[in-house]
């Protein structure tokens, strides 16, 4: 009897346990810097944040199952939202909180298998996330965005910045960007569309690489491929190109046709100067083809 009285005592707590995380509504308003800093730390589950005009920071949240409890902490100039799991391995939760922050806060995000959503933001961006997708809203002057299985879109309004995009398996789609653009992905396709570009630096291994805009003058650019393939439509006042592919074909609208780098070995180049040739283009890929225009 007593062996079963305690296997049924066990029970009861056991059950009792999972009844303290089940799914729950979380809300939650703290006074926050019109400046300062936002930090948000999530497991599993999906991160929105929008920007308003409050100083303030406002946390609504759809706690599952294994959720322990959420952090929402402001101190000084720096406001802390974290998603707390009970020590116990076994217990797996996930969380989906709506955050609103003061629109020039800035904004560091790191998840592991969640999605991340943000609007109206106008602070820098350090987006980070291991497993899920990244969708941003361009406004702010500098921007961070990572994910490792995730693909990241972002489409801004023109405005200048410095944007460091990464991503190992998801694609990357950019629309109405401008300024400075690093971006890499190792197996997905980039997908870039700048308003005026200063400088951009894209490179992917397997996956394709397209991009379609305004260079600035004496703007550089860059994109480099293993197997992917390179279209480039990059309007301009003028630059010097580079262009090889070793096992690809190469194609453009500049009325010159591409030459072997050698009689007896695979390798094709172009060269040349458009324009005032004040910008520089180098496109190269080892197996894929190429098509390069400076016109629409």
């Amino acid at each position: 009897m007593r062996i079963v009285y305690r296997w049924v005592t066990m029970a009861a707590l056991a059950l009792s346990s999972v009844a303290a995380y089940a799914s729950a509504d979380f809300e939650k308003t703290v006074p926050a810097q019109a400046r300062g800093t936002v930090e948000i730390s999530n497991v599993a589950g999906e991160i929105q944040v929008s920007g308003w005009d409050r100083p303030e920071v406002s946390v609504r949240g759809d706690l599952g199952a294994g959720v322990e409890r959420v952090e929402v902490t402001s101190e000084g100039n720096r406001t802390l939202i974290k998603v707390v799991l009970p020590s116990m391995a076994f217990h797996n939760g996930s969380a989906d909180l709506k955050v609103q922050i003061p629109r020039d806060s800035e904004l560091d995000i790191s998840a592991v298998s969640a999605e991340v959503r943000v609007a109206n933001v106008q602070g820098v961006q350090r987006l980070n996330t291991v497993s899920g997708d990244i969708t941003s809203e361009l406004v702010a002057p500098e921007g961070e965005f990572k994910t490792v299985s995730g693909g990241v879109r972002l489409r801004g309004h023109g405005v200048t910045a410095r944007l460091h995009v990464s991503t190992v398996s998801g694609d990357v789609h950019i629309e109405h960007a401008a300024g400075d653009l690093e971006v890499g992905t190792v197996s997905g396709t980039l997908r870039l569309q700048l308003d005026t570009a200063s400088s951009v630096r894209a490179h992917s291994t397997s996956g394709d690489v397209s991009f379609e805009g305004q260079l600035g003058h004496g703007a550089n650019f860059e994109a480099t491929t293993v197997s992917g393939d390179l279209s480039v439509r990059a309007r301009s006042d003028g630059f010097r190109y580079e262009v090889s592919s070793f096992t690809g074909d190469i194609n453009s609208c500049f009325d010159v046709s591409a030459e072997r780098t050698s009689k007896y070995a695979p390798g094709k180049t172009l060269q040349g100067s458009r324009g005032d040739g004040a910008g520089y283009l180098r496109l190269k890929t080892m197996s894929g083809d190429i098509e390069v225009c400076d016109r629409k």
